[in-house]
């Protein structure tokens, strides 16, 4: 079984979010040169996380010394044939794609689609990623990887089930389903008691093909993805860091809660004669909805307002009324940003992805909105009181049990 690691996603309006930019130069004014460094190290450290922790566990990154530093990779699953090739199921051409382009940070219509037949991606503080289209119907497409902290890698095939050939022999009872919650509990660096639940948004199942478990967790950030700078004024500023794209959970998060939640509306939405079918769970299809259709997502709601899932893992009184929050307001995440000391300003930009229910096409949370947020360093740090709906997400991939 594969390890956990963690990108970590949050809310928009936790730890009070602002839209308002300001500036301020009294405060220590006297140390340009090393926030000058500070600011271009961190700038580097940021586009190495944002593509690299999609590829490896990044939890021992540090940002001075992650040049350095090596790591594993996490991605799919490792080929019996190469140990330095890693193999990734998808049922279509354009799951691959967009597999590909969450990496890089494209997206349809920025450069990178399911007909692009080669794209290279070289950042020098990162390394290279060469995508080929295959074209002998061995796999949709293929990954060369050249990054120098990740040297078990080299290659990355995206596949179906059935070209799979060994790995591709995962069958039986699912190892977690959609909507399977366990609990963590841990002593953070602070030697404070934490408890965490995790939510399963894409199920380890053989019959889907599917040999990873994604996961979302719910709750406060931890201390590692908050800066901290103590201001020569005496006032202490938090901000959120390290937050880093993950649009495949994202989405099947906000699918997995309207399912839940709307489990006929969403049915009648993917099985209506001539009605425009929507992409489902990322790269999960129609054809495949008799292994999780509205029966299954009304046990999941029942299952949930047994165990008090809502109240334990969303802080929220009750699942009516988390229902009611993501029919309402829907999901808003914050999907990139970072922070760092300056001497000419006080606030980061991050990035909110915002989830809605449409029509048509973009029923079922495929209404997406994204825009840029400012956040004020001297605004009041985050308390230790989960803020109020929408709540801060993490999310997190683990492999499924050995058969």
């Amino acid at each position: 079984m594969k390890k956990f690691f963690n990108i970590w996603l949050m809310a928009a309006l936790a730890c009070g979010l602002s839209l308002g930019v300001t500036s301020c130069k009294d405060d220590n004014n006297d140390n340009g040169t090393s926030e000058e460094a500070q600011q271009a190290q961190a700038s580097k450290a940021l586009k190495f996380y944002e593509v690299v922790s999609h590829l490896a566990d990044l939890s021992e990154m540090d940002d001075a010394t992650y040049a350095s530093q090596t790591f594993e990779p996490i991605i799919g699953e490792e080929s019996q044939n190469d140990p330095l090739t890693r193999i990734v199921a998808t049922n279509t051409m354009e799951a691959a794609a967009a597999r590909f382009a969450d990496i890089i940070g494209k997206s349809e219509g920025s450069g990178f689609s399911a007909s692009t037949s080669s794209y290279t991606y070289s950042d020098p503080d990162i390394g290279t990623l060469t995508y080929t289209k295959s074209t002998d119907g061995s796999s949709w497409a293929t990954v060369d990887v050249d990054i120098k902290q990740v040297p078990h890698l080299t290659k990355i095939v995206y596949c179906t089930p059935e070209q799979m050939g060994e790995n591709g022999k995962f069958e039986g009872t699912a190892y977690y389903r959609f909507g399977d919650v366990i609990k963590r509990s841990y002593v953070s660096k602070n030697l404070t008691e934490v408890t965490e639940y995790w939510i399963c948004v894409r199920p380890a199942f053989g019959p889907e093909g599917k040999g990873d478990s994604h996961w979302i967790s719910v709750g406060m950030l931890p201390e590692d993805n908050m800066f901290h700078h103590s201001g020569s004024n005496g006032t202490e500023y938090y901000v959120p860091t390290k937050v880093c794209t993950d649009t495949e959970n994202m989405q099947n998060f906000a699918e997995m809660l309207y399912a839940m939640f709307n489990p006929e509306d969403w049915w009648e939405t993917l099985t209506t004669p001539g009605t425009t079918k929507p992409k489902i769970f990322n790269d999960f299809t129609v054809d495949s909805l008799h292994l999780h259709n509205k029966y299954f997502w009304k046990n999941v709601y029942e299952g949930w307002k047994e165990k008090g899932i809502a109240e334990l893992a969303f802080n929220m009184n009750s699942l009516e009324d988390l229902k009611t929050a993501v029919n309402t307001e829907g999901l808003n995440l914050l999907y990139s940003g970072y922070s760092w000391l300056t001497t000419f300003s006080w606030y980061c930009e991050l990035y909110n992805i915002c989830y809605t229910n449409g029509t048509g096409k973009e029923a079922n949370f495929h209404k997406v909105k994204t825009e840029a947020i400012k956040k004020n360093m001297k605004d009041p740090p985050c308390s230790g009181t989960p803020p109020d709906w929408p709540l801060p997400f993490r999310s997190s991939r683990r492999g499924a049990a050995s058969t």
